[in-house]
């Protein structure tokens, strides 16, 4: 974790490492409370659990630019013209808000959107993935998605990447958090890991930067 919050000059960062218990394993750096982006896997669960949308729903995300609830949401790829119409799973690996905004307003659900701890985030994706609706998401990440870079030949994992504006202070270079959560192994999954470091300015990749400090966590617990 310190060598690449040397390397992406991270202002701060935090690493969980916990069992399906909820035993905490191991935790180094500091986490804060604040916004996160992997708070999606949350409205999505709640979304899933109403039976009205499905991962295989297809989304419209449009240009990467969409008004919903009288809020304009934007994709991080809007510049480039956004995902158009995708899968709902193909959404959540892609990190867009949009198919997920667009997913709890079709279920009747409101987005969570709570400040959390990387802790705290943790705990609620222990209880998500006891649940087996977003599994094949998780994984579907992992081969298809942004969170490539966690992918190990060590053991199959499975997760999610994200990436935060947290403070928007300095307009030209606001703060972001680059995350990534996940667990092992992918198909009887005994433990999970945040990974959460906050730096200012891009370049800001959830998959790239925090995956990669996942992947080399659970390399170095399956060499054990």
């Amino acid at each position: 974790l310190q060598l690449k919050m040397s390397e992406i000059n991270a202002i701060s960062g935090q690493a969980i490492v916990m069992d399906m218990a909820g035993n905490i394993k191991v935790m180094v750096g500091n986490g804060q409370k604040q916004p996160s982006s992997l708070m999606r896997t949350v409205s999505l669960h709640k979304a899933l659990e109403t039976g009205k949308v499905h991962l295989s729903d297809t989304i419209d995300t449009e240009e990467g630019v969409a008004i919903i609830n009288g809020d304009t949401i934007k994709d991080h790829n809007w510049h480039r013209g956004g995902y158009g119409k995708i899968t709902l799973k193909q959404g959540l690996a892609f990190n867009s808000s949009i198919a997920v905004a667009k997913a709890t307003q079709m279920a009747g659900v409101e987005a969570v959107d709570s400040l959390v701890t990387p802790l705290e985030m943790l705990k609620l994706f222990n209880g998500i993935i006891k649940n087996d609706s977003l599994k094949s998401a998780f994984r579907f990440c992992i081969t298809e998605g942004l969170g490539r870079p966690a992918s190990t030949d060590k053991v199959e994992v499975a997760g999610l990447s994200g990436r935060k504006v947290v403070s928007k202070a300095n307009l030209e270079k606001p703060e972001y958090a680059v995350e990534f959560i996940g667990y092992f192994p992918a198909d009887e999954p005994k433990y999970s890991i945040i990974v959460s470091m906050n730096k200012i300015g891009f370049p800001a990749s959830g998959g790239l930067m925090a995956g990669s400090v996942f992947k080399d966590i659970v390399d170095c617990m399956a060499a054990k």
